[in-house]
């Protein structure tokens, strides 16, 4: 036989050997995993109207109070603060409504705890600071004065205020 068939054939007859004749042999390997959750902190805001409404009649040079509520809802355990700035029509530190029909402006506040109590704003002693205990949604209260002047303009007075939530 020519060489290259003689080791054709051995080979054949190795393989042959090696499937049927030797042992086979199970294995098991084991190793660990690792398994992560990271919960970050995270809020979200919720803010409702502050709506004034004017008594029949317009009686001027009285206290106009109205309330709303600005929802907190942050995961467990969250220290958070609340800043109100002082909206679009301010002039200084005065938060003002403006009437588009007439372009005038009218005084209001928004407080922390009562009608004319601590003046809510934004920073250090002018939020409001808490913290998220259990996670569910807080609803925290928001004052609103206008002193009414004894005359008015008729009209509706609007503004915006940035609200925001720190934590």
């Amino acid at each position: 036989m020519n060489r290259q068939v003689r080791l054709g054939l051995t080979g054949l007859t190795a393989l042959a050997l090696a499937a049927g004749g030797a042992p086979a042999h199970a294995g098991r390997t084991t190793n660990t995993m690792r398994v992560d959750l990271h919960v970050y902190s995270g809020c979200s805001l919720k803010t409702r109207p502050l709506t004034f409404v004017v008594p029949a009649g317009n009686i001027g040079n009285m206290d106009l109070d109205s309330t709303s509520t600005v929802t907190v809802k942050c995961t467990p355990n969250t220290a958070y603060s609340v800043d109100i700035d002082k909206g679009l029509h301010s002039n200084g530190i005065n938060r003002r409504m403006r009437s588009v029909e007439t372009n005038s402006f009218l005084a209001y506040d928004v407080y922390r705890d009562r009608p004319g109590g601590n003046v809510w704003g934004t920073g250090q002693l002018k939020n409001v600071t808490g913290n998220s205990g259990t996670g569910a949604a807080l609803d925290i209260t928001l004052y609103g004065r206008i002193r009414l002047p004894s005359k008015i303009q008729a009209g509706d007075y609007k503004d915006t205020l940035v609200v925001t939530l720190n934590f």
